[in-house]
């Protein structure tokens, strides 16, 4: 294994990141350097972004990595339906957050995040809990963002892991330090652009070069062969991939129950997403920009990994070999990878440059908005908000700055002890519902529903993780049924709690009074803020 040749030499993987970040840099300071000049403007983009550019960030922001590599490893460890449990379970939260989205800016026009309104809808403790959970689940986004390219980058060339998780992180703090929010939100509509005309290479590539009777042969020769592909695989797993042209494959089904719990979670309590709406122009373009993104993606992941992921498994690659194509040769280290080893051997040098476009694209669109929302919830929610409210704008643009780096500098060391444990990022994807799932029912009742009670919502929260977390622990962590109940268990406990609450103690709130509240209202006009 010394003398493994990767695909690209070291110098070429690392020019195109950093080509990649110069180029968004460049633009950002070119187009849009003076909209960062604010506090206001720089934490919510100016409040006036069109319909398109909104519909691009959304799509941009969520094409993760994980949109290429996780639902391609489903159509390798499921079949056929593996990416469309993907892509159906994970576009269901984006009508539902465009819709919450309309009714935040409607009841409160002024506010620069989520958890800021929990802060004005229910109380203190709810505030801090909800802008905690933020930070962890943009934290964890962006984990899974740099560890998912990284993976893909060493499977390309042979480039320290290290450094190419440090390009990234670098790369997310350059031009988002320039015009903040508005800065990801114009990078992602680039980026967007590249990453569909290079997904649309591979998916009618492989379309045409290998074809689907080729593709379907192989599965059905898997069935009768039953060859064993992940040899440090459980037997569970194994038995899925003998099960690929079921559509009710028992790991698919598990697989998509996660999906939706942990995506619900990844969208709701992630301040991206609901910036997309504080950015936007108004609630109409909110409202067209999220529908019509949910149309937009959701054939990315199907297309994607229907062609490469069923492309690995009808080719029974398998992990731990090493592969040959035109001279060079590649390792299937591990399954997470089987994305950018398919697109290698299907087309060469051609899918290996599609898929680096489009992976660094998306790794780009999504890791820098993930770090500008944990910048958000630090400055506005914990900063102004419980530490200085008399903080000026000044002190706020400086502070955001320095947030940019300090936290890219966090989620640096988490990605590189995890990488020294061998932890997974298709493994986080499916257990991060556990983690913060619990909180999506509360705050969409907070915002809809006049009748939820702050103490129910707070008790919803912790008692459902706790309950989830404690029961996956009871399983020995088990990635099968184990973190398929424990999501269940979770969003169950947390929706019975706060419903029940509010019922026996409803609270009646009225949300005029949310019209002229927020942080920055408040104290910009000397007035104590009247969080309830």
């Amino acid at each position: 294994m010394n003398h493994i040749t990767a695909p690209l030499p070291s110098w070429g993987m690392i020019a195109i990141i950093v080509g990649i970040g110069c180029v968004l840099m460049g633009l950002v300071w070119t187009v849009g350097r003076k909209r960062g000049s604010t506090a206001e403007d720089f934490l919510t983009g100016g409040r006036g972004i069109g319909h398109g550019m909104t519909n691009a960030s959304i799509v941009a922001t969520w094409i993760w990595a994980a949109t290429l590599m996780t639902s391609s490893w489903t159509g390798y460890s499921y079949g056929f339906i593996g990416p469309w449990w993907y892509g159906l379970g994970a576009v269901l939260p984006l009508p539902i957050i465009g819709f919450l989205g309309m009714r935040l800016r409607k009841v409160m026009p002024h506010v620069r995040s989520y958890p800021e309104f929990i802060s004005f809808r229910l109380d203190k403790k709810n505030h801090i809990l909800l802008t905690i959970i933020s930070v962890v689940v943009s934290v964890t986004v962006a984990i899974m963002i740099v560890s998912g390219a990284s993976v893909m980058a060493v499977s390309f060339a042979d480039v320290p892991y290290w450094l190419v998780a440090l390009l990234l992180l670098a790369i997310f703090v350059s031009y988002t330090s320039i015009a903040g929010l508005w800065a990801s939100v114009f990078s992602d509509t680039i980026m967007v652009l590249f990453m569909y005309a290079a997904m649309a290479v591979l998916v009618f590539g492989i379309l045409f070069k290998v074809g689907p009777s080729a593709i379907y042969d192989g599965l059905v020769d898997v069935i009768k062969t039953k060859p064993v592909l992940q040899p440090e695989a459980t037997a569970a797993s194994q038995s899925y991939q003998y099960d690929p042209l079921n559509i009710a494959n028992v790991g698919g089904i598990c697989f998509l129950i996660v999906n939706i719990i942990g995506n619900l979670g990844a969208v709701i309590c992630n301040q991206t997403y609901w910036a997309r709406s504080i950015a936007a122009k108004d609630a109409k373009t909110i409202g067209k920009s999220f529908g019509s993104a949910a149309f937009c993606w959701t054939p990315v992941p199907i297309a994607v990994a229907t062609a490469l992921g069923l492309y690995a498994l009808s080719s029974k690659l398998t992990v731990g070999e090493i592969y040959q194509n035109g001279g060079l040769s590649m390792l299937f280290s591990e399954a997470d990878s089987v994305a950018p080893l398919s697109a290698f051997l299907s087309m060469g040098i051609l899918g290996l440059l599609c898929f680096l476009i489009a992976t660094m694209g998306a790794s780009v669109s999504t890791g820098a908005g993930e770090i500008m929302s944990v910048t958000t919830c630090v400055v506005n929610d914990i900063y102004k908000g419980h530490i200085n409210k008399n903080a000026t704008d000044k002190q706020i643009l400086v502070l955001s700055r320095v947030m940019l780096a300090v936290v890219a500098a966090f989620v640096y060391g988490i990605v590189m002890f995890l990488r020294h444990i061998e932890f997974p990022f298709s493994a986080m994807y499916q257990a991060m519902g556990i983690a913060f799932s619990s909180a999506v029912i509360p705050v969409i009742l907070a915002l809809v529903w006049k009748k939820t009670n702050r103490n129910g919502v707070f008790a919803a929260i912790i008692i459902g993780a706790l309950c989830g977390i404690a029961y996956w622990v009871h399983a020995g962590f088990d990635m099968n049924w184990g973190v398929v109940f424990s999501n269940i268990i979770v969003m169950g406990i947390s929706v019975i709690i706060v419903i029940a609450w509010s019922l026996i103690k409803p609270e009646n709130f009225d949300f005029k009074k949310l019209k002229n509240s927020g942080i920055n209202m408040a104290q910009s006009s000397g007035e104590k803020p009247e969080a309830v």
